[in-house]
């Protein structure tokens, strides 16, 4: 029965570890939020360049490409 008890105990104790480093990660998520949220000026989003619009291809050309890589491939 005394082993028992000490594997309810680990046990407990085990739960009660992983309970309370969930709970400090939560906080430390809401708290980096607030931080972020109210110095958000302060790190400026990076301007992407607009992407280039793709090249319209004749499809016969990309049927053509992918035919001779086949018979590259197959020699």
């Amino acid at each position: 029965m005394e082993l028992l008890m000490q594997g309810v105990t680990l046990m407990v104790i085990g739960m009660a570890t992983v309970f309370a480093f969930l709970v400090l990660l939560i906080l430390a998520m809401n708290g980096s939020a607030a931080f972020f949220s109210k110095f958000a000026h302060l790190f400026p989003e990076e301007q992407k360049a607009a992407p280039k619009a793709a090249q319209a291809t004749d499809p016969v050309a990309d049927i053509a490409v992918a035919l001779a890589a086949i018979k590259a491939k197959r020699g």
